[in-house]
C-alpha cells in the first residue's frame, strides 16, 4: 500500500487526493456530499446524474438538483448530464459553465436504465452510436472554458476494438479525463467488474483514467490502483454504505459501533430533512437507509421499518432503537 497518494489534473483543475464519489440519482446531492464530507471528502464530488433538459429549467438557487449547501466544502465539484442531442447538451453547458463554483462537466455514455437508455435514448445507448456521441461531446466542449469528462461503459460487448474507437472518438472530442465502468450495457450492476478493460483503456488513453465497479473497502481501492494503473478510483455504492470511506481511505480510523453509526444516521436526517420539502426528503432518507442498513445484523429489518414509514416524524421515533436492536 503507498504511503502517499499521488492526484492528478483533469483539465486545469487538481485532484489532489484520487479517491472519487460517482454520481448516483437521488443519492449524490448536496446534503450527502455534507454529510461525506463530514467524514473525509473525495477529491471529486459529482452531482447525481441530471438531465440537460432539467438544467435548463431549474433555479440553480432554489433547486434541489442543483444548489450547494456549501460550494467550498462541495469542492472540487463535477455536474454530470445526460442528453440524447447535441443542442440541449449545449445550452445546459453554457448555463453550467456560468456557475463560479462548478469545476468540471460530466457527460453520461454509461447510464443502462431503461427510462435514460431506452426511452430517452441517452446515457448507454449513446455507445451504439459514436458518430452522434462525438457531435455531442465536441459541441459541448464548445460551450464550456471548464473541462469536460465522460463516463463510459465497455460496450454492448467485450470488444477491444470498439474500446480503442471510443477513447479514439473521445479524446477527439476534446474531452479532458474518462471514467470507465467495466460491465456491459446488458450487466447493469451484475456479474463481476472486469478491471482488465481499465487497465486496457490506460495503456492506451492519451488522458487521465478514472476506474469506477466493484470497490467496497479501502482494500479494493488500491487492489485497482495497483492492478489497472488507473489515475483515480470512483467508489458508488459502497459510499452510501459507508460515508466514511473516503476518510478510511486517506488514514482516518474510526470505531464503527452503535453510537457512531447512531450519530451518523442522526446527522444524515438532520441534514435531509433541513434541505428537502417533507415530501422530497423521505423517498432521499429511504434510499440511504438501503444501503446504510447493510453495516447493521438483520439491517434489512430496520430497512423494512424505515421503508414502511409515511414521514420522517415516523422514522426519527424509532430509528434509535432499531439500530441498537439490530447492531
Amino acid at each position: 500500500m503507498p504511503e502517499k497518494l499521488d492526484g492528478f489534473k483533469i483539465g486545469y483543475v487538481e485532484i489532489k487526493f484520487p479517491a472519487i464519489q460517482a454520481p448516483m440519482a437521488g443519492i449524490t446531492h448536496s446534503p450527502f456530499r455534507i454529510l461525506l464530507s463530514n467524514y473525509g471528502k473525495p477529491g471529486l464530488f459529482f452531482s447525481e446524474m441530471l438531465s440537460a433538459r432539467s438544467v435548463l429549467n431549474e433555479d440553480f438557487s432554489n433547486s434541489i438538483y442543483l444548489k450547494c449547501i456549501d460550494t467550498e466544502k462541495e469542492r472540487p465539484i463535477a455536474y454530470q448530464i445526460f442528453s440524447s442531442d447535441k443542442e440541449s447538451a449545449f445550452v445546459a453547458c453554457e448555463r453550467l459553465n456560468k456557475e463560479k463554483y462548478i469545476d468540471i462537466v460530466d457527460f453520461n455514455l454509461s447510464c443502462p436504465a431503461p427510462e435514460i437508455a431506452k426511452k430517452r435514448k441517452a446515457g448507454a445507448f449513446l455507445l451504439s452510436d459514436l458518430v452522434l456521441s462525438h457531435s455531442i461531446l465536441k459541441t459541448m466542449k464548445k460551450a464550456l472554458t471548464k473541462p469536460l469528462t465522460v463516463k463510459v461503459r465497455i460496450g454492448v460487448k467485450e470488444d477491444k476494438g470498439f474500446l480503442k474507437d471510443l477513447v479514439s472518438m473521445v479524446e477527439d472530442a476534446g474531452v479532458n479525463a474518462i471514467t470507465v465502468h467495466p460491465r456491459l450495457v446488458k450487466d447493469k450492476l451484475k456479474g463481476r467488474s472486469k478491471w482488465e478493460y481499465i487497465g486496457f483503456v490506460k495503456d492506451i488513453a492519451k488522458i487521465p483514467v478514472i476506474g469506477n465497479g466493484d470497490v467496497k473497502t479501502k482494500n479494493d481501492f488500491f487492489k485497482m490502483i495497483d492492478e489497472t494503473g488507473c489515475d483515480g478510483v470512483m467508489i458508488g455504492r459502497a459510499v452510501v454504505q459507508k460515508p466514511w470511506i473516503f476518510g478510511e481511505i486517506s488514514g482516518k480510523e474510526f470505531n464503527i459501533d452503535a453510537v457512531f453509526l447512531i450519530e451518523l444516521y442522526s446527522t444524515m436526517l438532520t441534514l435531509y430533512t433541513s434541505f428537502f420539502p417533507p415530501e422530497k426528503a423521505i423517498g432521499r432518507i429511504k434510499e440511504f437507509t438501503w444501503y446504510f442498513s447493510k453495516n447493521l445484523k438483520f439491517g434489512h429489518h430496520f430497512a423494512s421499518m424505515v421503508q414502511a414509514s409515511t414521514d420522517v416524524e415516523n422514522i426519527k421515533s424509532f430509528f434509535k432503537e432499531a439500530i441498537k436492536t439490530c447492531f
